[in-house]
């Protein structure tokens, strides 16, 4: 059962960053400024304006979801680790982020001058803290297991790292073949 998890997760982690960066990159809140006499103003702020980092964070566990495919036992214990702590610091900034106080406060100070302002949240914000959330579990779990996961066989490794000592390699040089042909 536990060696089974390893595709899921897998997938899980592309998919849960690539949601996180989708969110990120849209818009987290908009609002349309009006002025007597004056054209309205659109103004809309997307999650990376606000919280800069999360967009890194994002793709940091997409990145991971190649690395546990192509890591032993022992680096993935390590990605996962740094899965869950980027899955905490982008749900940390995405949630508790003050990039939106302050473009309240400017919004604000406009609206002071006789414009009206109306602000409008999005979603997307909570669509990256639960992506994150997500990523952060699916990072435990290779923490936890991933060194019970297959790794990827003696083929994909250059001839340099393969034991070079081994009887069956001799006996091939000795037969006029080359062992690390593959």
């Amino acid at each position: 059962m536990i060696r089974r998890l390893m595709g899921p997760v897998v997938l899980g982690l592309a998919a849960s960053g690539a949601v996180a960066l989708v969110a990120v990159r849209a818009t987290w809140a908009s609002t349309t400024v009006r002025s007597a006499g004056l054209p309205d103003v659109e103004v809309t702020v997307s999650g990376s304006e606000i919280a800069p980092g999360v967009a890194a964070m994002a793709l940091l566990v997409i990145a991971a979801a190649a690395g546990v495919l192509a890591a032993g036992p022992r680096l993935r214990w390590l990605i996962g680790l740094l899965v869950v702590l980027a899955s905490l610091a982008g749900f940390f900034q995405s949630v508790l982020s003050e990039g939106n106080a302050t473009l309240v406060k400017a919004l604000e100070q406009v609206a002071a001058s006789g414009a009206d302002v109306r602000w409008q949240g999005t979603n997307a914000r909570l669509y990256a803290a639960v992506a994150f959330c997500v990523s952060g579990v699916l990072g435990l779990v290779v923490v936890l297991f991933g060194h019970r996961w297959a790794t990827m066989g003696s083929k994909y490794e250059s001839p340099a790292v393969r034991e070079l000592d081994s009887p069956d390699m001799w006996r091939a040089m000795d037969d006029g073949l080359d062992p690390t042909d593959d």
